[in-house]
């Protein structure tokens, strides 16, 4: 059974915007990805039922500097 992902959309006052709920890691990814060329913003991957974090795209610098 695979796994559903959520793909939120992180705006600058840090507020999160679900965008969709996606059915398998490759599948996540390429929507991701398909986000992250639309927008800015910094767009994320979450597998909520654990709370973590898969994938991070278009994160501030500073933050990936940080990482």
């Amino acid at each position: 059974m695979e796994r559903e992902y959520d793909i939120f959309e992180k705006y600058p006052d840090g507020s999160l915007l679900w965008r969709a709920v996606v059915t398998g890691r490759d599948q996540a990814a390429a929507k991701l990805h398909e986000l992250a060329a639309r927008t800015a913003n910094e767009v994320q991957m979450i597998h909520v039922s654990s709370k973590t974090v898969i994938a991070v795209l278009n994160a501030p610098q500073a933050k990936r500097q940080a990482s």
